[in-house]
């Protein structure tokens, strides 16, 4: 029982090292805001940010890159990792690999690991789909809804 214990505050800390959001840190590590704050403070020397989350990983979708670099994540999470769900450890894993090929190639690349999340999250929960273009084959994030992710990022067909 100890030992998850640790396990789960040293996911904790490796998550808010990487500036993921109190509440879904909380989620994802079945710990309680008060401590998970003072960590905050202690890594960052400032309090964790408030306000709204995003909905949805489309919040941070305003670039072709972008639909990319999450199309990316979520290929690279079901590549290494076989499954949807997201743990602690897969996410990190996965997001440390994201930004350690892509982020190497051009630094623009290096993905916040909060829309990393949310990526991952949404394909999940299918509000998200992950589909394979037609003409060039690779697979996207889709969503009709925005012109960005209504069509493959890569080669603009469909």
């Amino acid at each position: 029982m100890q030992l998850a214990k640790l396990e789960q505050l040293q996911y904790a800390r490796e998550l808010i090292q990487a500036k993921l959001r109190l509440s879904i840190v909380a989620a994802l590590t079945d710990l309680t805001l008060e401590p998970l704050r003072k960590m905050w403070k202690e890594i960052h020397g400032e309090r964790s940010p408030n306000g709204k989350l995003p909905e949805s990983a489309l919040s941070y979708v305003k670039t072709v890159q972008m639909v990319r670099n999450l199309s990316a994540i979520v290929l690279l999470h079901q590549r290494l990792h076989k499954t949807k769900e997201i743990q602690p450890r897969t996410l990190l894993q996965t997001w440390h690999a994201h930004n350690a090929l892509l982020g190497q190639v051009d630094p623009s690349n290096v993905l916040d690991i909060n829309a990393a999340y949310y990526a991952l999250r949404d394909v999940r929960s299918n509000l998200l789909t992950v589909m394979q273009c037609n003409n060039c084959r690779i697979s996207y994030i889709y969503d009709r809804e925005l012109s960005l992710t209504s069509h493959c990022p890569y080669c603009k067909g469909e």
